[in-house]
């Protein structure tokens, strides 16, 4: 008997939140049936109780760095950060393939899967548009024969800093080559070069991590996205704002749905470290551990984020996770330290806490955050970032009976410091199901190198 059931259940699925059962098959990984009652004559041994249990999507997160990247390693590779994601309920990731200089695109996306093949959790790929775009523009059809629609854009760093011409140029050109342009995305970081170049020439201490906040402020992020707003109304681009800091962002996005413009493909991500963080904490010794870019920002950003994420106006909810040890950290200038921080195993949990169960998130409105929207954006639904028949099989329990407290100790990736040390979380993780199979109850995991698939 290949098909299992969980009862006594509070479900939600695209249309409706009901107390039911879902049926799902072990052996294909698909989700068979979801209704009010279980057949009477279902096998009580194929029966797991949820004890009214939120059951909701596998969580699916959009944007994290596993593995290479750089000359500082990250302390993640594709195993150890998956089995991170699956204990934090996400059962599928979009990495990145970002070639080095005068690396082909064929040889970058070979590297990464083959790196990608020890994931424990489904996964893809954005392909970065780096400075060697005309390059790469001229090989998009071995892009696009890996199955990779999804592409990454920078306004800043070294090999990947485009301006906004030439973003432009390589949207109209891609689409030029695409029939279909709704089968194309962006995700784009969003930062203005030339105000931190010009604010950079202030700065009088660079071992004060405070100067990644100073150098990088709020307006630059915001002067960037209304660039990228006006590309979007000129070409009807499918672009999601990467990692959205400030809450001038929001604002902005807010004044261009109410005037009608192009917003439909025009989505905002964040992600819970600019939730819970200020731009305080990069202020001493301590402030290594706290670099991000873009970088924290300021309580009243705190709030207007969070009122992103209540009415709206943010679309998708990420990790951007990228976390660096405490050696690789400490003893760095703000220009020098490796920005990146922790996130995959406390997603989920952080947003129904703070979110569902502190400020009234809907749980509507908390699937569509954490799974379906990406799904949807990424061309991935109703595969996932839902519950129906004939999607994955890719469940996340979640009870709230217990409270979780997070602890280096009790992480599953491979960090030796996490950002969210000591914090109550109100709910818990109880049970993981990936493709029909149980990779997580109870604290334990039970997931095999290489058991994710690539999504191509």
């Amino acid at each position: 008997m290949s098909e299992q059931a969980i009862i006594n259940a509070k479900i939600v699925t695209p249309d409706e939140i009901f107390r039911g059962c879902v049926i799902y098959d072990d052996h294909t990984g698909k989700i068979k049936a979801v209704q009010k009652e279980l057949p009477s004559d279902f096998p009580q041994e194929n029966v797991t109780d949820a004890e009214e249990s939120w059951v909701v999507p596998g969580g699916f997160d959009a944007h994290v760095h596993l593995g290479g990247f750089g000359e500082i390693l990250i302390e993640d590779d594709f195993y150890t950060g998956s089995l991170g994601a699956l204990a934090g309920g996400t059962t599928t990731v979009i990495d990145f393939c970002e070639s080095e200089k005068g690396e082909s695109p064929s040889h970058c996306i070979e590297k990464r899967m083959q790196e990608a093949k020890a994931s424990a959790v489904d996964y893809a790929f954005h392909f970065v548009i780096t400075r060697d775009y005309e390059r790469q523009l001229e090989e998009l059809q071995k892009i696009l024969d890996y199955g990779i629609t999804d592409f990454k854009l920078f306004t800043v760093y070294d090999n990947t800093d485009l301006t906004m011409k030439e973003i432009e140029y390589a949207i109209k050109e891609l689409y030029g080559k695409i029939p279909d342009k709704n089968k194309i995305t962006f995700l784009v970081h969003a930062e203005e070069k030339d105000i931190i170049e010009k604010q950079k020439k202030q700065v009088k201490n660079p071992s004060d991590m405070s100067m990644l906040a100073f150098t990088r402020p709020d307006i630059s992020e915001r002067k960037a996205v209304e660039q990228l707003q006006k590309i979007a109304e000129n070409t009807g681009v499918n672009l999601c704002i990467a990692h959205t800091s400030a809450g001038a962002t929001v604002a902005l996005q807010s004044e261009q749905r109410t005037a009608g413009k192009h917003t439909e493909g025009f989505l905002l991500e964040t992600c819970s470290h600019y939730l819970e963080f200020i731009d305080e904490k990069l202020e001493g010794k301590q402030g290594a551990l706290y670099t991000m870019t873009p970088p924290l920002r300021k309580q009243q950003d705190v709030e207007q984020l969070w009122r992103g994420i209540l009415n709206g106006k943010i679309d998708i909810f990420s990790t951007d996770h990228c976390p660096y040890s405490k050696y690789d950290k400490y003893g760095k200038t703000y220009e020098t330290v490796p920005c990146g921080v922790d996130g995959i195993q406390t997603r989920m949990l952080y947003l129904f806490s703070e979110g569902v169960k502190k400020r009234g998130l809907s749980m509507k409105r908390f699937v569509e955050l954490t799974s379906e929207n990406a799904a949807r954006f990424y061309h991935r639904f109703p595969q996932k970032g839902c519950i129906q028949p004939g999607s994955d099989a890719d469940l996340v329990l979640i009870t709230e009976r217990e409270n979780t407290e997070i602890h280096v100790e009790n992480r599953k990736s491979n960090l030796d410091y996490t950002i969210y040390e000591g914090k109550q979380l109100e709910g818990k993780i109880q049970m993981v199901i990936k493709s029909g199979q149980t990779v997580y109850k109870n604290g334990k995991l039970n997931a095999e190198k290489g058991f994710g698939k690539y999504l191509g």
